[in-house]
């Protein structure tokens, strides 16, 4: 037998070794494939921060349009009628003296209409303001205007503004508007 190796004319693929060398990736190859395991890695992370951002912003806009609607409702509750109209109903821009730590439901506990005049007007998550016991950081604005006779006579036209300050720069704001009618007998004008 003839004892000279026979050489291998097979094309080799990338990361394989010729017949009787040792088996195995070089240092370079395995460099290069952490390379890009790295970069990989690190595109996932930013994709997680980015998802996190982004449901912290839905959460903060969610509860706003919740305390907004919250006041809306409020606000279409109290009374209207050809004789009386309630002061948080007047037209122009509030909370204003009289709204301040005025109990909804006469029980000295909350709900408040307000709890401070203007964007002092601040409250939680849960609709409590500082003025409430137990109640959590301030963070959402919560102010109404109203406007007469919009859309139609006997009508009051409120908007709602929940403001709030996201990482404490970007100045945020949810606004949400309803209308109020007068309940007094047809032809009867309310004040």
């Amino acid at each position: 037998m003839d004892s000279r190796r026979i050489h291998d004319s097979r094309p080799r693929i990338f990361g394989s070794a010729p017949q009787g060398s040792q088996a195995g990736f070089t240092l370079v190859e395995v460099l290069v494939a952490l390379t890009i395991l790295v970069i990989g890695l690190l595109g996932v992370a930013l994709l997680q921060v980015v998802s996190i951002q982004g449901n912290t912003f839905s959460r903060e806009m969610a509860v706003a349009t919740a305390l907004g609607q919250d006041m809306l409702e409020k606000l279409k509750t109290l009374q209207w009628t050809e004789l009386n109209v309630d002061p948080a109903l007047t037209p122009g821009d509030h909370p204003v003296g009289g709204d301040i730590n005025r109990d909804l439901d006469g029980d000295g506990n909350p709900p408040f209409l307000a709890v401070a005049a203007g964007t002092d007007n601040v409250v939680d998550e849960r609709g409590l303001g500082p003025a409430d016991v137990g109640s959590g950081p301030a963070l959402y604005t919560r102010t109404w205007t109203i406007t007469d006779d919009l859309p139609a006579l006997n009508m009051k036209t409120i908007v709602v503004t929940v403001s709030w300050r996201e990482k404490g720069t970007t100045e945020r704001s949810v606004t949400i508007s309803g209308v109020k009618v007068c309940s007094a007998p047809s032809g009867v004008d309310c004040p």
